[in-house]
Order: C-alpha cells, then sequence, then structure tokens
C-alpha cells in the first residue's frame, strides 16, 4: 500500500446522513448500497466545482476521500447547510489515505483499517491509523497520481476550487454526475448546460516528452500544426526519466492530435 498524503477522509454519520449528502453533491448518493461507492461532486450555486469526493457507504454512515487540501473549506461550507439535520462531519485526522490495487470492495471499519474501491477499478483507497501507514515514496506516489490523471481524476486545490464545471473537468465521465437526481447547489446550471450541448471546454491529459510541470492555472498553449490553442493547467505530475503529465482545461477539439506544449516561452513536445 501506498501512503497517498494529499488524500484525506470524512466521516458522515448520525440518521440523517445520507439525505444530507444527497442533497448537498451531483451524484445519487441514497442509491448506494452498502460497501459501495460514487464520485459525486460538491458544486457551489454557480455551478463550478468547489471539490471532488469519493463517497461510500459504510453500513449508515458515509466515508468520504476527498483533497487535504480543501477539507478544512469544505466541511465548514457543509456545516452551514446543517440545519436541523441530525448528521455529524468529522474529519478522519488519525487516519491516513493508502493507496492499493485489487481489493475484494470496502469492509466495515475494524480496528484501524477500511478500504473504499475505487468504482469500475481494481485501485481502492484505505483509511488506516497513521501510526501503521508506511513512510511516503515519491516514485510510486507519482505513478499513482498519473494513474488518477489518465482515469480523470483531478482532486483540485485551493487554486482550482470553484473554477470549473463539472463537464469542463470531464467528471459527468466518472459517474460523478447524475442527471436524474433531485436538487443540490448548482443543479440547475450544471444541467442545463448538459442538455443544451453548450460545454465548450473539455478536459485534455498532455503527456510531455521533457519536464513541465506548472502550478495549477498557469495558462499554457497547446500547438498542433500551425494552431495554437489556450489552455489552464489542473493538476500536474511527473514521470521518470523527466517526463510530465499535466491534466489541462481547453477550447481545443479533442479530436485534434496536440504536438506541442508552450510554457513560458519554451516548446516541449507532445510524447
Amino acid at each position: 500500500m501506498l501512503v497517498l498524503p494529499y488524500l484525506t477522509a470524512i466521516r458522515v454519520s448520525d440518521v440523517d446522513a445520507g439525505a444530507f449528502l444527497h442533497s448537498q453533491l451531483s451524484a445519487d448518493v441514497l442509491a448506494l448500497s452498502n460497501g459501495q461507492s460514487t464520485f459525486a461532486c460538491y458544486c457551489e450555486p454557480k455551478g463550478r466545482v468547489l471539490a471532488l469526493m469519493l463517497v461510500c457507504r459504510i453500513d449508515e454512515d458515509y466515508y468520504i476521500i476527498m483533497s487535504a487540501a480543501l477539507v478544512s473549506a469544505v466541511t465548514e461550507r457543509l456545516k452551514i447547510y446543517l440545519m436541523r439535520s441530525k448528521v455529524s462531519i468529522d474529519v478522519q485526522d488519525s487516519l491516513a489515505v493508502m493507496g492499493m490495487v485489487a481489493t475484494d470492495g470496502a469492509q466495515p471499519l475494524s480496528g484501524t483499517q477500511i478500504s473504499i474501491p475505487q468504482p469500475d477499478s481494481d485501485a481502492c483507497y484505505v483509511l488506516m491509523a497513521e501510526q501503521l501507514a508506511s513512510d511516503i515514496d515519491p516514485v510510486a506516489l507519482d505513478v499513482w497520481k498519473l494513474s488518477e490523471l489518465t482515469r480523470g481524476i483531478t482532486w483540485l486545490c485551493p487554486e482550482t476550487s470553484g473554477a470549473f464545471l463539472p463537464q469542463m473537468l470531464g467528471f459527468e465521465q466518472l459517474g460523478a454526475v447524475n442527471y436524474r437526481k433531485g436538487c443540490y447547489p448548482g443543479q440547475e446550471i450544471v444541467a442545463r448546460t448538459h442538455y443544451l450541448g453548450k460545454v465548450k471546454r473539455h478536459p485534455r491529459l498532455l503527456s510531455s516528452a521533457q519536464a513541465v510541470c506548472p502550478q495549477s492555472m498557469d495558462k499554457i498553449q497547446i500547438l498542433s500544426a500551425d494552431e495554437q490553442f489556450d489552455a489552464l493547467v489542473v493538476d500536474c505530475v511527473n514521470q521518470q526519466q523527466d517526463r510530465s503529465s499535466l491534466f489541462c482545461v481547453t477550447r481545443m477539439d479533442p479530436e485534434l492530435a496536440a504536438d506541442n506544449i508552450k510554457y513560458l516561452d519554451q516548446i516541449f513536445p507532445v510524447s
């Protein structure tokens, strides 16, 4: 198993936990069976994604995996909308989030460990007492994060939180948006964008044959033949042999081939 320091976990419990999350997130939380998980977006009223979450039902509780950098802001915002709901929202500070491939699915919390499956994948996230977690392996961490970006999983950060609609990030392809469920913050705009087909920006994963790792929300240009397209960097990971992969949002037609990346007046070939 691999320590994933950029992720953290939340436990949402008590009798109204499922109904509350269902009213706040873009996925059909109430449809989850015991041990089942789903990606979900937590959006602001204008439909922009504040955080991507992986929600798993364990008995009557719900465990959420999300960006560690966003957990304080998101939990404080969720608590504002509790009203009279009987819900407890607790950040699992004592548990480390680990990554593991090949699992039998989620299991009830027993002692110090719980596994949360990544939907439609052999990968899972394991919550484990911090004192039992292994040291961070930087190389293995980059490999794991690249596997997430390849699947379209980007957990966002303070710079990218609230910047994009779910469709711009491709989150509907993760099953994070259910267009048949009831209302949640931003639902009207997210649904209207979907049904009117007005999404002009799309995600694009670029692999550079040379090391280049801009900051989140930095602007780059994607060069394709004689054309140039602006793109915003959402996430980035370095690979071995001085290579990088950039998860971007751009207006570039997904069918067009990317030849080069232009960043800070330097040209980096796309592999």
